[in-house]
């Protein structure tokens, strides 16, 4: 009888110790993921404040939590390009770009930075690939082909 009401303590211990665990557990995945998207947020808000060194610092930090997240590689090149840093722009553009391959906006950036940096032959190439994603006539290679003029 005594070992029964002791392996009884010893059971309601463990269940008691595995339901805090759960709850750490939840608790911690959850602040994680808040953490995470909020990286976006402050770099986000940085970037619309011309804090564009400060708003790098937030993306950098984003994207080891969200790999896959092209908006966040856009984010990061459009600040790079802000500091006249078009290298550094371009190849986080590319990043998006294996993200999103069918996007206008990264289309237009990607052709815009080969403009800049002097490569024509890639500037060629996103005008071409939006010749093929318009379906009509729009402003990302509208825009595009007014920097050759």
């Amino acid at each position: 009888m005594l070992i029964s009401l002791v392996s009884l303590q010893i059971i309601q211990l463990t269940f008691k110790l595995m339901k805090y665990f759960i709850v750490l557990t939840l608790f911690l995945y959850s602040s994680h993921s808040w953490s995470a998207s909020d990286f976006y947020d402050n770099a986000l808000k940085h970037f619309n404040d011309t804090r564009y060194e400060t708003a790098i610092k937030y993306l950098e930090k984003e994207i080891v939590f969200n790999p896959k997240s092209s908006e966040s590689f856009v984010l990061l090149g459009k600040s790079y390009e802000k500091i006249d840093d078009l290298i550094t722009a371009n190849k986080y553009y590319k990043i998006a770009f294996t993200l999103a391959p069918h996007s206008l906006e990264l289309n237009f950036l990607l052709g815009k930075t080969a403009y800049g940096l002097g490569n024509i032959e890639d500037y060629a190439e996103f005008i071409s690939n939006l010749e093929i994603l318009c379906e009509d006539d729009c402003d990302e290679i509208n825009n595009l082909k007014l920097l050759a003029e």
